[in-house]
């Protein structure tokens, strides 16, 4: 089943598990993980969230970020901190 994201301007947006892990893999990346750790660590954070997005058909784009955060935060709180705040800090 695929989920649609429904975004901060109301428009709705299938889920697109690249953009996920490209934003996982740069906050990883900015906290100083290795190329290959951050690779696998974005690859196992993508693998929950599709898990917890399996049965649900709408989310929010916050929502998904929110869950995306918390597992991140779990293998590297600075990248969560970077992933949480990306746009306040740019």
């Amino acid at each position: 089943m695929s989920s649609l994201v429904v975004k901060s301007d109301g428009n709705d947006e299938p889920f697109d598990e690249r953009k996920l892990y490209a934003s996982l893999f740069i906050s990883l990346r900015i906290a100083n993980e290795s190329e290959k750790k951050a690779e696998i660590i974005a690859g196992e954070v993508v693998t929950m969230l599709k898990r917890w997005l399996h049965k649900k058909t709408h989310v929010t784009s916050h929502d998904v970020r929110s869950h995306a955060a918390f597992h991140l935060k779990e293998y590297n709180h600075v990248a969560a901190y970077v992933y949480t705040h990306h746009r306040t800090l740019s």
